[in-house]
């Protein structure tokens, strides 16, 4: 059976359900912390989604560059064990 949205959706909403029903369950200054936390990382998240899309075309000019270079063969070869 293929689960589809609104299948992975409600096991998400269950998760965050669980979630807060244990945060619930810590002392109120716990609470306050971890909902900080939590909307703080909304945020950032938020955030950075702002900041790749404005920068979306220069991003995309620079890998055209960089490709570009490499198929022209002036870029080193890589080993993951140097970096």
């Amino acid at each position: 059976m293929v689960s589809g949205p609104n299948e992975e959706r409600g096991a998400t909403v269950k998760a965050i359900d669980a979630a807060i029903d244990r945060i619930r369950q810590l002392p109120e200054t716990e609470q306050e912390l971890l909902a900080r936390f939590v909307l703080h990382e909304i945020a950032q998240d938020g955030d950075w989604r702002d900041t790749s899309e404005r920068h979306t075309e220069s991003l995309a000019r620079l890998v055209a560059i960089i490709s570009a270079e490499d198929a022209r063969g002036e870029c080193p070869d890589l080993d993951a064990g140097d970096l």
